[in-house]
């Protein structure tokens, strides 16, 4: 294996519960696309996923390059929260606190311009701790964890508001982004949509609703309204016109190829894992991991309850030099007796 890594190069991985797919990315490439790769999975069975995945890795050409996994369980959520101007130990509180309180068990701070935001994920952080760990017992480098909505607004355009992704059957999610970040994130149904597929909407949001944090009925509703606004554009522009326009990715400053959409390289299929390759190519700028907590205990919990201080005994001290009695004096001299006889 190489020990020196180019900027451009990286491999992204999308998998779900019945799919895995994969793109690597190289820079000295036009497009930047080395290869692509499609296999059915069992993810329930780690046996099957390992298979899978070292399927994937030979089928890709064995890369060196760092790696990058997206992956969005079913019944995910992310929204995000301010943290502008926040320190450390507060952001280690308003973790244990979204923990405790929420199941709210993963987190990763981004910067979009002078603020900062911190992307609140709630999934299940050992499985997803699983698939890192099957993926390096499968041959990748360095390999991290991101959600599928992250990677997939990490190439959706800078203009793009709104994006429907389309996994498989009976499996997608739809997110509000902006700035190529993803604002909020929830499990959708498609009924009668054709899969794999992705949907990606310009049309103005107001992003006030997601300023505070939301219980998920109550995002849920909002992330719904927003969806079927789309919907309502969505209609009335393909009805004005001859039919959908192809998908256009863009991979930070280069326009991705359009393929067919039953090519395994097409822009449907890939776009996850194409934005997983981006920033684990280094494309897309510095990001910091997703900080899970995977422990039960809380950082905040430790004196956070009730306490009180108990009378231990009543009984008085004992003086541990105080004369020896008549009793003992006598044992004493016998025992000494004893020893010299």
């Amino acid at each position: 294996m190489s020990d020196i890594v180019t900027r451009g190069d990286g491999v992204g991985i999308e998998i779900s519960d019945s799919i895995i797919r994969a793109v690597r990315l190289r820079h000295d490439l036009e497009g930047r696309l080395a290869a692509a790769a499609e296999f059915p999975v069992n993810l329930s069975d780690d046996n099957s996923t390992l298979d899978a995945l070292v399927l994937l890795r030979a089928e890709l050409g064995d890369p060196d390059e760092p790696a990058r996994v997206a992956t969005f369980p079913r019944n995910a959520m992310m929204q995000r929260v301010d943290i502008t101007g926040r320190s450390g130990p507060d952001l280690n509180k308003l973790r244990s606190r979204l923990d405790r309180r929420h199941g709210i068990n993963s987190t990763v701070v981004v910067d979009d311009g002078p603020r900062r935001w911190l992307l609140l994920i709630r999934w299940d952080a050992p499985a997803v701790r699983r698939l890192e760990d099957l993926a390096e017992r499968a041959g990748f480098v360095d390999v991290t964890v991101e959600p599928s909505p992250m990677s997939l607004a990490r190439v959706t355009g800078h203009d793009a508001t709104f994006v429907r992704r389309l996994v498989a059957q009976g499996d997608a999610h739809h997110a509000v982004v902006k700035h190529r970040l993803p604002v909020t994130a929830l499990s959708t149904v498609a009924t009668g949509r054709h899969h794999p597929d992705v949907d990606i909407s310009t049309v103005d949001i107001p992003l006030a609703f997601f300023d505070d944090f939301m219980v998920d009925a109550a995002l849920a509703e909002v992330v719904d309204r927003v969806d079927e606004r789309v919907r309502v554009q969505e209609h009335s522009e393909h009805s004005s016109t001859d039919g959908r326009a192809p998908l256009v990715l863009d991979l930070v400053g280069v326009p991705y190829p359009v393929y067919p959409q039953h090519d395994l390289r097409s822009a449907e299929r890939q776009a996850v894992a194409l934005g997983a390759a981006v920033g684990a190519a280094g494309l897309a700028g510095p990001l910091r991991p997703v900080d899970m907590i995977i422990s039960g205990i809380a950082i905040d919990d430790q004196f956070d309850r009730p306490w009180a201080i108990e009378e231990i005994s009543t009984l008085p001290d004992v003086e541990t030099n105080a004369p020896a009695g008549t009793v003992k004096r006598v044992t004493r001299r016998l025992r000494t007796r004893r020893r010299r006889r």
